[in-house]
C-alpha cells in the first residue's frame, strides 16, 4: 500500500431511475483498479489535503452549507465544518504552510465572496477578509503560502462587476493585485498556478446566461491587467459550449490540458504561446489530476464512472488503461500515495 498512489473524487448516482440521489467520495487504486465509496453528505467538489497530517483532507460542497474533514487513509468522515453568516461554501479552500489555518472560499446573500478562517485542527471559525469580488470560487497559495490567489466569477452581467484573479496578502489581507477577465460572458472559474505569479484560467458561461453559451480558457500573464483569452484556432473554440472545467499544467512539458464536459472534449494548450496542440474527443469529460512522475494525466469521464488514462508522450488517451465502477462524477480529481507525508 505505501508505494500506491490513490485517486479521490466525488460522485452522485441512482441505483435506479426511482431511486434517490446519492452521493459518495471515491478512493480508487490506480495499481489494481479497485474502488473503495464511503457515503458523502454533500457532493464533495474540491478536497484540500492538510499540511501536516497526512491522509486527511478538507472537502467542501459547491454553492452549499457542506464542508467537512475526511480521513482517506481510512475512508471515513471525521467531522463537519459550519458555515458562518449565512453564506455557503463554494467548493474550494487551502491550508496554510504552517498547517494552522484553513482557508476557505465562500459567498454572502449579497454576492460578496469571503475567505473564511478556520484552525485546521479544531475547524473553529476565527474571522475572514475579503476576496475583493462577488461570487468566489478557486483559490490557491503561492509565493511559499504567504499570498492567496482567488477567482471571483463576478456574479450575473447585472452586478457591473467583471469576474477576476486577484491576489491577495495573507498576512495583511490586502489586495496586491486584481486582473480582469476581458469578456463579461464569462466567469473566472478554475485555475492552475504557474510561476512569477502567472496562471491558466478557465471559466463557464456568466451566471444568468445559458449554460450552454461559450465557456473559455485564458492566460493570466504577469503585468497585465486583463487576461488573455484563447480565441484561436476559432473552429475549435466555437466548440467549446458550457463550462471549461478542470484544468491541469505539466509545465516541464509547456503544457496545460482543460476538460469541456458539454461538448466532451479535452483540449491541450502550449503554456508558452496558448496555441492548441491537441483537441481529444471524451464523453462527458471532467475531472483531471497528473501523475507524480509527469507522464501522464488521469481523466474521469462518461456516464458510467470511467477514469482513464492521457498519454503525455503521444496527446492520446490510452485504450489500455480504462478503469471501470468508480461513481466519480463530479468536478474534480486529487492523488494520494500513502508514502507521502504532504499528499497533492
Amino acid at each position: 500500500m505505501p508505494s500506491r498512489t490513490f485517486i479521490l473524487g466525488g460522485g452522485r448516482f441512482r441505483e435506479d431511475a426511482a431511486g434517490p440521489l446519492r452521493h459518495v467520495l471515491t478512493r480508487l487504486d490506480t495499481q489494481t483498479g479497485l474502488s473503495e465509496f464511503i457515503p458523502a453528505p454533500y457532493l464533495p467538489h474540491g478536497l484540500v489535503f492538510d499540511a501536516e497530517r497526512s491522509g486527511l483532507a478538507f472537502a467542501f460542497e459547491k454553492i452549499g452549507p457542506g464542508a467537512g474533514v475526511v480521513d482517506v487513509r481510512t475512508m471515513r468522515w471525521v467531522a463537519p465544518i459550519a458555515p458562518v453568516a449565512g453564506r455557503l461554501f463554494y467548493g474550494h479552500g487551502a491550508v496554510t504552510r504552517d498547517g494552522r489555518h484553513l482557508l476557505s472560499t465562500e459567498t454572502a446573500p449579497d454576492e460578496q465572496g469571503a475567505i473564511g478562517v478556520r484552525d485546521a485542527r479544531t475547524l473553529q471559525y476565527i474571522s475572514d477578509f475579503p476576496t475583493y469580488g462577488l461570487h468566489p470560487h478557486d483559490c490557491m497559495l503561492a509565493d511559499d503560502g504567504k499570498v492567496l490567489v482567488v477567482t471571483n466569477g463576478g456574479g450575473t452581467s447585472a452586478s457591473g462587476a467583471r469576474a477576476s484573479v486577484c491576489y491577495i496578502d495573507v498576512a495583511s489581507q490586502r489586495l496586491l493585485e486584481r486582473i480582469e477577465m476581458p469578456d463579461a460572458r464569462f466567469n473566472a472559474g478554475h485555475l492552475a498556478l504557474l510561476d512569477r505569479r502567472e496562471s491558466v484560467v478557465v471559466s463557464a458561461p456568466r451566471r444568468g446566461l445559458d449554460t450552454r453559451e461559450l465557456g473559455a480558457v485564458s492566460l493570466q500573464r504577469r503585468g497585465r491587467a486583463t487576461l488573455q483569452v484563447v480565441t484561436q484556432p476559432p473552429d475549435l473554440v466555437s466548440r467549446l459550449q458550457g463550462e471549461a472545467l478542470s484544468v491541469v499544467v505539466v509545465p516541464e512539458r509547456g503544457l496545460c490540458v482543460v476538460t469541456h464536459p458539454t461538448p466532451g472534449l479535452l483540449t491541450i494548450w502550449t503554456l508558452r504561446t496558448g496555441a492548441l496542440l491537441k483537441s481529444v474527443d471524451v464523453p462527458r469529460v471532467r475531472g483531471l489530476v497528473g501523475s507524480a512522475d509527469g507522464q501522464g494525466v488521469w481523466v474521469s469521464y462518461d456516464q458510467q464512472g470511467l477514469v482513464g488514462w492521457l498519454d503525455l508522450q503521444t496527446l492520446a488517451m490510452d485504450p489500455t488503461r480504462v478503469i471501470g465502477g468508480s461513481r466519480i462524477s463530479g468536478s474534480h480529481l486529487a492523488s494520494w500515495s500513502p508514502a507521502n507525508t504532504r499528499p497533492g
